[in-house]
């Protein structure tokens, strides 16, 4: 079997940042180089990957992050941008490369998890990951006293943005991430940056509205926020439900909880300690 080149940390490297980009752009359809530039990609996000002519052929990231699990901290590592430029495919070099990850964190990291797409469970399941079911949550805001015209949103700046993140109590409890701030700053510059509002002073919150659904994403404030009260602030009389893309921790009237049969959370545990059973990891926190 042919060996490659294997590198890592090496995002102030022109040459394979942008060979990374390039197969990133042309596997998934995104752009890391902005991200990059405006000083977002930090130690947290590391890079392991196989490179041939000086290109980047094969890739596995890690984000190393914290884990709040019923109110307890846990170290973890959430796996993402796992690649194989297509000439480069079925010679096992992603498995290659996520071998190499779990060797050298294991001693280090409480759990892994990752988002799979369909053609790669079985790579995760070789790799020791099992399937995590999740719910969704969802308001109805029938009785609910809503406002008349939607919020404007609020220009934030990146480091303003960065710094407000760091500042921010986890919103839920039961399960939220901790130093994931790149992450949010990675969906900053997709565009998440047009969906933040500021309903209070000390509160800002990251939503769109669709149709009749709000989508509630992030709320980011150095104090705990009441959602019941927070959703009344924000939601203009025409929308019907809110959709949290993360777990609430407090009683909600009208809540409702349902399965995600669509959910594709895997988690490989060094400790026994997963995620919370059905506990919705936070949209905005996945890479």
């Amino acid at each position: 079997m042919k060996t490659y080149k294997f590198i890592k940390v090496y995002k102030n490297n022109n040459n394979y940042r942008l060979s990374f980009n390039n197969l990133a752009k042309k596997t998934f359809g995104i752009d890391f180089e902005e991200w990059y530039q405006q000083g977002s990609w930090n130690e947290n996000y590391i890079c392991y990957s196989y490179v041939n002519n000086n290109e980047v052929i094969s890739n596995v990231s890690l984000n190393t992050m914290e884990l709040i699990i019923d109110g307890k901290i846990q170290k973890a590592i959430q796996i993402g941008t796992v690649m194989t430029d297509p000439e480069y495919r079925r010679q096992g070099l992603a498995y290659q490369l996520l071998s190499k990850v779990l060797a050298d964190y294991d001693h280090l990291y409480d759990l892994y998890f990752l988002a799979a797409d369909a053609e790669a469970v079985p790579l995760y399941q070789k790799c020791g990951f099992t399937p995590n079911d999740e719910n969704q949550y969802v308001i109805d805001l029938k009785g609910y006293q809503l406002i008349d015209e939607p919020l404007e949103k609020c220009i934030v700046p990146p480091n303003m943005m960065l710094e407000i993140k760091k500042q921010s109590q986890p919103h839920s409890n039961i399960l939220s991430a901790r130093g994931d701030e790149h992450v949010l700053m990675f969906y900053y510059t997709l565009g998440f940056r047009d969906l933040v509002h500021r309903p209070q002073d000390d509160v800002y919150t990251i939503f769109k509205i669709d149709g009749d659904q709000l989508h509630l994403y992030d709320i980011l404030s150095p104090r705990k926020v009441d959602l019941q009260e927070l959703v009344e602030l924000i939601t203009p009389k025409n929308v019907k439900t809110v959709v949290c893309h993360f777990t609430p921790d407090q009683p909600i009237k009208n809540l409702k909880v349902a399965v995600d049969t669509s959910s594709n959370w895997m988690i490989r545990t060094t400790t026994n300690k997963g995620f919370p059973t059905l506990a919705r990891f936070p949209r905005i926190s996945q890479t």
